[in-house]
């Protein structure tokens, strides 16, 4: 009975210092989990790192984290749980004394937004899993931009040049290109003998020249709206509010290649700030767009027609997911005004291009970079 009773005590002293080792290393136990860049576009793949150090002389047999991001974040090869919005990860290590952990989980960025890993719980239990702690992790990374896909649309924005007034003449320029347009003009004797049309001359009886007006693109004014509803009903879903985002990255990327000076004006807002831009064609323009796109929120509080304000000499150009009354008025407005639309649905007598998503060949390409 003795023999028993200090078998018994040898056992509990054994647990109990166990249980005390397993929760002291547990405590110096560091964890970091982050993404191995900031920025990517729609489509693309990051991974996402997990790095564990155990600063303890004492191994943790059993170690687990759980964590919880955007379900817009797919994992490859693991096994995780959706709820709504969010994804729940969970991942085990097994821990040597004094040892460092590095597991990496590749990622599919499903669609553009600004993603974090919102929480990291571990979970540990000693060698007889008689018990379990848990604590929150403290060091979660910063976050990943995701930017908008572009679409696989060619002729999209020489469709929107086409239907616009296309060019307009710069009067005055110091330089002469010989390959832009030119006017016929009555020679008055001080200009340059060389500048005379013999040819137009002797039709027309007359000596004239032939004076170059260098064409410039036409400034476009890009309005959008991607806001499922308005007026309290509902037209779309989250699926064409995003596409109508896609065509707007696409028209910016392509425009900029292109060097056609745009603007763009939206109510809906980047971080409580409208999206509005000046006139421009530069790449890092174009990218900054981008970045805005990212983030953009969906719900306006004003109308696309309220924030509307054309630059002089530019040509207005709608992109919208429906033909909404806010939409008709700025047609009566502007009766010159290119309508993209990116969903059907009723449209009356409107005069607009589809760009509907079913019509396009996105196949597993929608992130051409700008």
């Amino acid at each position: 009975m003795l023999r028993f009773l200090l078998f018994a005590l040898l056992l509990a002293g054994v647990y109990a210092l166990q249980s005390a080792l397993c929760v002291r290393s547990f405590r110096q136990v560091a964890y970091r989990c982050y993404f191995d860049r900031e920025e990517a576009y729609e489509g693309e793949s990051a991974e996402l790192i997990e790095e564990i150090e155990n600063r303890s002389f004492m191994p943790l047999p059993w170690l687990r984290s759980e964590y919880s991001v955007s379900r817009n974040l797919e994992f490859a090869d693991t096994h995780s749980v959706i709820t709504d919005r969010t994804r729940f990860v969970r991942s085990f290590f097994f821990l040597h004394g004094r040892s460092r952990v590095q597991r990496r989980w590749r990622v599919r960025l499903l669609q553009r937004g600004e993603y974090r890993v919102e929480r990291v719980l571990l979970v540990t239990s000693d060698l007889f899993g008689s018990f379990r702690k848990a604590r929150s992790a403290g060091d979660l990374g910063g976050t990943l931009l995701v930017l908008p896909g572009c679409l696989e649309a060619p002729g999209l924005a020489d469709a929107v040049r086409s239907r616009a007034a296309g060019e307009q003449q710069l009067r005055q320029s110091l330089l002469e290109d010989p390959f832009t347009a030119a006017t016929l003009r009555p020679y008055t004797g001080w200009g340059r003998v060389s500048r005379i049309d013999w040819k137009s001359s002797a039709r027309l009886q007359a000596l004239v020249t032939r004076t170059p007006e260098p064409a410039v693109h036409r400034i476009l004014c890009i309005a959008f709206t991607a806001q499922t509803g308005e007026y309290g009903k509902r037209f779309v879903g989250e699926a064409v509010s995003e596409h109508t985002i896609r065509v707007c990255a696409t028209l910016f990327r392509d425009l900029t290649l292109q060097g056609v000076p745009f603007c763009v004006q939206s109510p809906c807002t980047c971080r409580g700030e409208l999206l509005q831009t000046p006139v421009s064609t530069s790449q890092e323009s174009c990218l900054a767009l981008m970045r805005a796109l990212a983030v953009l929120d969906t719900e306006p509080e004003q109308s696309l027609r309220q924030c509307v304000s054309l630059p002089a000499d530019a040509q207005l150009v709608l992109v919208v997911p429906y033909i909404s009354e806010d939409v008709r008025r700025l047609c009566v407005r502007h009766p010159d005004a290119v309508v993209l639309l990116t969903a059907p649905g009723e449209t009356g007598d409107a005069d607009f291009i589809p760009v509907y998503e079913h019509a396009l060949d996105r196949k597993e390409v929608p992130h051409a970079r700008p």
